[in-house]
């Protein structure tokens, strides 16, 4: 079956997918430049073996970016034991006309990101592949595969401990 192989143009999904892709990362990785080679090595990784695109490419690119985003998690909690640092996240929201208004959505927005991120995983995985990727529960369940109703859970589970930790801060 060496000779069947299906043709896929790594062009065409870059610019198909790349923007969403781009996005997925950016949810993961929490700094550009994070995000930026988490992409990179996604779409370089999917390039050695074009085959595997064959049918739905963006399922595809999202478990690849997840999988080499958890290779990188594991190597940088290995590498906080010896010497820790941390990186600052700053993502900017637009909108609203009045700068306090900006400054508080802002705030509320990056208060979101912090509780999201300190969620444990099980929790924060799906929760970012269905705000930050868009995907729907059937294609988080085979993303990371899971039953839905799981996913289900996972994801009211996920939004009640980010709703309860606003509200510890009013």
């Amino acid at each position: 079956m060496s000779g069947l192989r299906a043709k896929v143009d790594m062009d065409a999904v870059v610019d198909r997918h790349g923007p969403a892709v781009y996005r997925f990362c950016r949810s993961l990785a929490f700094s550009r430049e994070d995000a930026e080679d988490l992409f990179q090595d996604t779409f370089l990784k999917a390039a050695e073996r074009p085959e595997r695109l064959a049918g739905d490419p963006l399922r595809r690119l999202y478990s690849t970016a997840l999988s080499l985003w958890r290779s990188r998690k594991r190597k940088i909690a290995r590498r906080q034991r010896v010497a820790p640092t941390g990186p600052l996240p700053e993502t900017p929201v637009s909108g609203g006309a009045d700068p306090e208004e900006r400054v508080l959505a802002r705030e509320e927005a990056a208060r979101v990101r912090e509780l999201a991120a300190a969620l444990p995983e099980k929790y924060r995985l799906p929760l970012t592949l269905y705000y930050s990727a868009e995907m729907k529960v059937n294609e988080i369940a085979l993303t990371l595969s899971l039953p839905e109703g799981t996913v289900k859970r996972r994801l009211y589970t996920a939004r009640k401990m980010v709703e309860k930790g606003l509200a510890e801060d009013e």
